[in-house]
């Protein structure tokens, strides 16, 4: 693809997060040249502000556990191609302290095995010798060794420098007022400060922002901003390998609370019910610095993207019971990130959303595997190649995403 005369860009991608720098370096890796354009800087926004998981434990069988197999696989090539993003195979594990959960437990991994994971259900014991700091209140775990970990703020830059190291161009503090349209085309964009920088087309990887943009045009994006809260501790003097849930985070799965042994029992600790509005996902994991990031209450309060005291008093209360080793560390900071979670929890990639020369590619609740991913079949189908799955799952008109659900925060 060359961009038409007088220009100096093939592709514009909006948005410098995880899902924007991998289509940058996938395009940048096939010559394309491409200018990323980002209103704050690399891995500003979710990317930035995550626990770090590549989690398949979880992932719903069919299509969203196909992207997270693919995505891991894919996750293990970056290792090998990019820069250190700290990337280790931790594996990971859902504990419960509840006996009236271990039949549901026992279902839980059948499902999960049926689904292509290798998982297996230990207890309370093996869980402790996978990781010391669980509580002996622990019984017992769901034990996946494919999950993984990474800092996704180090992948991001990664994939910026080697985009670059191919040719890239990155704007940084470059706010985007509108997308420039010239009859039923997008032309390129128009800058906060009135410059309109041309381009052959647009990719609009901006995350929860990236509704924003098509709003004027009259295009409605159903991406919902789910502010994810996270606490960081100072670095802690033991380290544990696996990435943690709790046993409340197993409710926020709508196929698991399908089950037939599923229960509430077990499933909400008594605290949850004094913070309204929230949902939880309680987990933990450890970086390669030792500190340790303890999460997540789940609300959606537009684009606000600041901590609570309600959200970081439930986050410490519950954890602090599972996990009696971390009462005596010093909290670093307290933040928050903005997941694009959409109503069947998939992204959109649509090369063709109505208006030539856009490209759609957004939407990430489960970014971490999906995002690198995503990155690539945008690259896969500008380069007229045979994408790695078939896009038009993953189309804006699809019925999905026209679905209104009852919670949202419940994959």
């Amino acid at each position: 693809m060359n961009a038409p005369a007088g220009q100096a860009h093939d592709v514009i991608v909006l948005g410098a997060g995880i899902v924007g720098a991998a289509t940058a370096y996938f395009l940048a890796r096939k010559r394309f040249r491409v200018l990323l354009v980002e209103g704050e800087a690399p891995a500003w926004g979710a990317s930035g502000r995550n626990p770090g998981f590549q989690w398949l434990h979880t992932r719903k069988a069919g299509i969203q556990m196909a992207l997270g197999l693919a995505g891991r696989r894919l996750a293990d090539e970056l290792r090998e191609e990019l820069d250190d993003f700290e990337m280790r195979p931790s594996g990971g594990m859902i504990y419960f302290t509840d006996e009236r959960q271990l039949p549901l437990f026992r279902a839980f991994v059948a499902e999960r095995r049926a689904a292509g994971l290798p998982m297996e259900l230990i207890d309370g014991k093996s869980a402790r010798e996978h990781c010391p700091i669980l509580s002996e209140k622990v019984l017992g775990a769901s034990w996946n060794p494919l999950d993984a970990h990474q800092n996704t703020a180090k992948l991001v830059e990664a994939l910026v420098a080697a985009a670059k190291r191919q040719g890239a161009e990155l704007r940084s503090s470059c706010r985007i007022a509108k997308l420039a349209i010239e009859g039923q085309r997008c032309i390129g964009v128009v800058t906060a400060e009135g410059e309109t920088i041309p381009a052959g087309k647009v990719i609009l990887a901006a995350g929860a922002w990236s509704p924003r943009l098509l709003e004027p045009l009259g295009m409605a994006l159903p991406i919902s901003a789910m502010r994810l809260q996270v606490v960081e501790t100072e670095p802690a003097p033991f380290r544990f390998e696996p990435l943690l849930y709790g046993p409340t985070a197993v409710k926020q799965y709508a196929y698991i609370r399908e089950l037939p042994d599923y229960s509430d029992q077990g499933a909400w600790h008594p605290i949850e019910r004094q913070f309204p509005g929230l949902e939880f996902l309680e987990l933990a994991a450890q970086k390669k610095d030792g500190r340790i990031r303890l999460g997540c209450p789940m609300d959606f309060p537009g684009l606000d993207d600041r901590p609570t005291v309600a959200g970081i008093a439930l986050t410490l209360a519950v954890l602090a019971e599972n996990l009696p080793a971390i009462r005596d560390l010093a909290i670093e900071r307290v933040y928050a990130g903005l997941l694009p979670e959409t109503p069947d929890a998939l992204p959109v990639l649509d090369p063709n959303p109505g208006i030539d020369g856009l490209v759609i590619n957004a939407g990430h609740v489960f970014g971490n595997l999906a995002g690198p991913l995503s990155g690539k079949m945008i690259a896969q189908h500008l380069a007229g190649e045979k994408t790695d799955f078939d896009l038009a799952q993953f189309r804006l008109d699809r019925p999905a995403l026209r679905v209104n659900r009852e919670s949202h925060g419940r994959w």
